[in-house]
C-alpha cells in the first residue's frame, strides 16, 4: 500500500520563512533597481561618447587649420622661421594636451612626419587605411601600447606641396569620456549591501513582532486544549494580531463558560432524574413490603408515583426536544395559521389546570387577525410552556391572559401576563438559560426542571422570532412573543406565502 508522502515546507518556522521572503523580495528589488540604474548609465555613456566623439572631430578640424595656416605663412614668407618642425611640434603637442590626446602629422604612407621626437606610446607608422583622403575620417582601432583608441585623421592642404599629408588625433576610448559610471557603480554596490543589511535588520524585527505574540498564542491553546481553561493571552496594540488575541480571550472564555454550563447541566440532569426515581423507588418499595395499611395510604403511593412519573417522562421529554434542536434535527413545517382559533385552542388545553387552582385565563383579542405561516406544533409548544409557569407562579384568585397583535413590520406579537411574585431584575439576563430557576427553593416547591423557557427560546429563534420578558417583583410578569410574517428560508414569493397572501 503506497502512502501519501506529506509535503515538508521548506522552513519549519514561521521566522525563518519570514525572513527567507523578506529577503528574496530585498534581493529582487535591488537587481531590478540596479538594472535600471545601469540601463541609464549605459545609455547616458553612449550619449556622452558620441558627444565626445563629434567635439574631438571638431578639434582635429580646428587644429587642421592652424597648421594649414601655419604651413601657408611659411610658404609666404620663406625668411620667417615660423613653420620649422620644432614649431609645428610644439603646436601639436600643446595642442595635444589641451584635448588629452596624441595629435601628429603623417604622410600618405602613414609614416609620422611631426612631432619629433614621436611620442613613447605612439608607433611610428600607421594603417594607410586609417587616414583621411578628401573628407575628415574618424574610425576605431586597436594600437598595441595604446588598446583601443579612437582616431581622426583630417586631411592637410599644403599648397604648392604634392605629398598628401594628414593631421592624425588620436584619444583612447576610456579618456572620452570623464564617466563617473564606475564611481556610481562602486557607490550603488555599497548603497545595494546597506540596504539587505537594513533589510535583514528590519526583517528580524517584523518577525520578532510577529512570531512572539503568535508563540504566545499557541502556548495559551495548548494550555486551553490540555484542561487549563483560564489561559489567556495579553493584549497590545490594535492590529490584525491583537484582534486575532481578542477572539482566542473571547473564545477561551466562551469554552469555560460552556464547559461550566455542560457541568451544571449534567448535575441538574442528574438530581431532575435522580429525584423522582429515588420517590418512586421508595413509594414502590413501601407498598411492595406491606407497609402501607391503609387504602387511603395506599392510593395516595401510588398518586406520588403517577405524579413522578410524569414529571420524569416530562424532564425526558423536554431534554429530547433540546437535543433535537441543537443537534439541527427540529424540521420546521410552516403552514398558514388562523390566529384567533389557534390562540383559543392552546387556552382550552390550560384552562382546566387554571380553573383547578382558582384562576382566570382570560383570551384578549379584540379584532379579527389575518392569517400568517409559522410551524403550529412549535409555537403551540412555546405558548403551552409559557402559560403553565403563568399559572404555576400565579396565586388562588390571580389572572392569566392570552393576547395577541400585529407589531410594525407585520410580526405577530403573542403576549403572556400574570400576577405572579414576579423575577428580580439580576435574573432577568438568565431566565431563559438552562436549568436556571428563579428562588430555586419556591421553584423545587413548584416544580419544575428549569428546561421550559430554554426550549421556548431555542423554539423561537429556530422560527426566526423574538422571545423578550417585561417583570417586576411583586407586579407580575409579561412575556413577549414576536414571529416573523415569512418563516425563515422562505421566499416572500413562495407558495405558502402566496396561499397567505390570497387569503
Amino acid at each position: 500500500m503506497e502512502m501519501t508522502r506529506r509535503k515538508v515546507p521548506l522552513f519549519r518556522s514561521l521566522r525563518a520563512r519570514f525572513l527567507f521572503y523578506f529577503l528574496v523580495l530585498s534581493g529582487i528589488s535591488l537587481v531590478l533597481f540596479g538594472s535600471l540604474f545601469a540601463y541609464f548609465v549605459v545609455r547616458e555613456n553612449g550619449r556622452l561618447t558620441d558627444k565626445a566623439r563629434r567635439e574631438l572631430v571638431e578639434q582635429a578640424n580646428e587644429m587642421a587649420r592652424d597648421l594649414i595656416l601655419l604651413f601657408g605663412l611659411a610658404q609666404q614668407y620663406p625668411n620667417l622661421a615660423l613653420a620649422n618642425a620644432q614649431r609645428v611640434a610644439q603646436v601639436l603637442r600643446l595642442e595635444g594636451k589641451l584635448i588629452n590626446a596624441f595629435s601628429v602629422v603623417v604622410n600618405e604612407s602613414g609614416e609620422v612626419t611631426a612631432p619629433r621626437p614621436i611620442p613613447l606610446l605612439f608607433p611610428h607608422s600607421l594603417d594607410p587605411s586609417l587616414l583621411a583622403e578628401d573628407q575628415v575620417k574618424a574610425q576605431e582601432a586597436e594600437f598595441p601600447r595604446m588598446g583601443k583608441v579612437l582616431v581622426v585623421a583630417v586631411p592637410l592642404d599644403l599648397g604648392d606641396s604634392d605629398a598628401g599629408y594628414n593631421l592624425v588625433v588620436v584619444k583612447r576610448t576610456g579618456d572620452l569620456v570623464t564617466s563617473t559610471s564606475s564611481t556610481l557603480t562602486r557607490y550603488l554596490l555599497i548603497a545595494g549591501v546597506s540596504a539587505l543589511v537594513a533589510s535583514v535588520l528590519l526583517a528580524l524585527y517584523l518577525s520578532n513582532y510577529v512570531s512572539r505574540p503568535l508563540h504566545r498564542l499557541s502556548g495559551a491553546a495548548w494550555e486551553l486544549a490540555h484542561g487549563n481553561l483560564q489561559s489567556r493571552v495579553e493584549v497590545f496594540g490594535e492590529d490584525e494580531i491583537s484582534r486575532l488575541c481578542q477572539y482566542f480571550n473571547y473564545m477561551a472564555e466562551r469554552i469555560d463558560r460552556s464547559t461550566r454550563q455542560q457541568k451544571e447541566f449534567v448535575a441538574n440532569v442528574s438530581h431532575e432524574i435522580r429525584t423522582p426515581l429515588t420517590s418512586i423507588e421508595g413509594f414502590s418499595q413501601a407498598l411492595l413490603e406491606g407497609v402501607v395499611e391503609s387504602e387511603g395510604d395506599r392510593r395516595r403511593y401510588l398518586e406520588i408515583i403517577c405524579r413522578e412519573c410524569r414529571r420524569l417522562k416530562r424532564v425526558l421529554s423536554q431534554l429530547l426536544s433540546l437535543s433535537r434542536i441543537d443537534s439541527g434535527a427540529w424540521a420546521l413545517r410552516p403552514e398558514p395559521l388562523s390566529p384567533g382559533p389557534f390562540l383559543e385552542g392552546v387556552a382550552r388545553k390550560v384552562r382546566p389546570r387554571a380553573e383547578e387552582k382558582g384562576l382566570r385565563l382570560e383570551i384578549g383579542i379584540d379584532k379579527p387577525l389575518r392569517d400568517v405561516v409559522v410551524d403550529a406544533d412549535a409555537l403551540e409548544q412555546v405558548l403551552t410552556n409559557l402559560l403553565e409557569n403563568a399559572v404555576k407562579f400565579t396565586p388562588e384568585g390571580g389572572t392569566v391572559a392570552l393576547s395577541a397583535e400585529f407589531a410594525p413590520g407585520g410580526w405577530l406579537r403573542v403576549l403572556v401576563r400574570d400576577d405572579g411574585p414576579g423575577i428580580p431584575p439580576e435574573d432577568l439576563e438568565r431566565i431563559f438559560d438552562r436549568f436556571f430557576r428563579v428562588e430555586r427553593s419556591r421553584a423545587q416547591d413548584q416544580g419544575g426542571s428549569g428546561l421550559g423557557l430554554s426550549i421556548c427560546r431555542e423554539l423561537v429563534l429556530l422560527m426566526g422570532g423574538r422571545i423578550h420578558v417585561w417583570s417586576e417583583p411583586g407586579k407580575g410578569s409579561v412575556f413577549a412573543v414576536e414571529i416573523p410574517p415569512v418563516p425563515p428560508g422562505e421566499a416572500p414569493g413562495s407558495a405558502a406565502h402566496q396561499d397567505l397572501s390570497s387569503g
